[in-house]
């Protein structure tokens, strides 16, 4: 709920699609940039058993290595099969420990900064999170607690994966979701673009239109430097709840 939350007021299209979708035409994925997948092992939200299955396993891998994004949230592509929990395990560079892999030795438990990570202030709200998650060498973790990763990426081929543990909906985790986008999309050049710097802020542009508005999300004053779309930049102090308009 957080993410369908967090994406209903981001600026990207979002397409719903499912498993017998790929199925059927797996160049479904030609025209996606990032695919999400969200939810508990073994629910209808995170698909279960259908991970199991070649075509579903090869087509977005394929997607991946290709260069597409994906963003895998709670235990995402996640069923007991072959020796995995995560079937997406070394693409996304994490795996659940269920008692089969006690015998391996995990030393990836050091925390990196990160794009994703550089408008968070203080310790980030993953919500429940999920526990007993380890990383695999050469994935990078951003959060870890008592040696259970709550952030990771990892790179797969020319694609990028981002792991997280839980989100639920908050401004500065919707900022959060919205630069693992950007990044596993490949597309972080573009992020100062119509973009405030403080996440309590936002910047709607109506391009057609020749305007644009920033908006104050909270019940007391704000201050943030807002970017246009062309790349130049203003510092602005809005009131509470403040909505301001400006012609493009």
């Amino acid at each position: 709920a957080g993410i369908i939350e967090a994406l209903s007021g981001a600026p990207f299209d979002v397409s719903f699609i499912s498993f017998d979708d790929i199925r059927r035409d797996p160049g479904i994925l030609d025209d996606i940039d990032v695919i999400l997948n969200v939810g508990d092992g073994d629910t209808a939200y995170s698909g279960g058993e259908n991970w199991t299955d070649e075509t579903i396993i090869t087509a977005i891998k394929r997607f991946i290595y290709r260069g597409g994004g994906f963003i895998g949230v709670g235990e995402p592509a996640a069923h007991q099969y072959e020796g995995h929990y995560f079937q997406l395990a070394s693409v996304m560079g994490v795996e659940r420990e269920n008692g089969f892999t006690l015998n391996v030795d995990k030393y990836n438990w050091e925390e990196h900064d990160h794009f994703i990570t550089e408008d968070c202030k203080g310790e980030i709200d993953f919500g429940e999170g999920k526990k007993n998650i380890y990383a695999y060498e050469g994935t990078m973790i951003l959060s870890q607690r008592n040696q259970e990763v709550q952030l990771a990426v990892n790179e797969f081929g020319k694609g990028r994966c981002v792991y997280i543990s839980g989100l639920p909906y908050s401004f500065e985790n919707s900022r959060l979701l919205y630069r693992s986008i950007i990044w596993s999309s490949h597309d972080e050049e573009n992020l100062y673009k119509w973009f405030s710097t403080n996440y309590n802020v936002e910047v709607h542009a109506y391009v057609k239109n020749g305007k644009y508005c920033v908006v104050n999300n909270t019940y007391e004053p704000q201050s943030t430097t807002v970017y246009k779309g062309d790349g130049t930049k203003f510092d602005l102090d809005l009131e509470a709840n403040g909505i301001y308009w400006y012609e493009i």
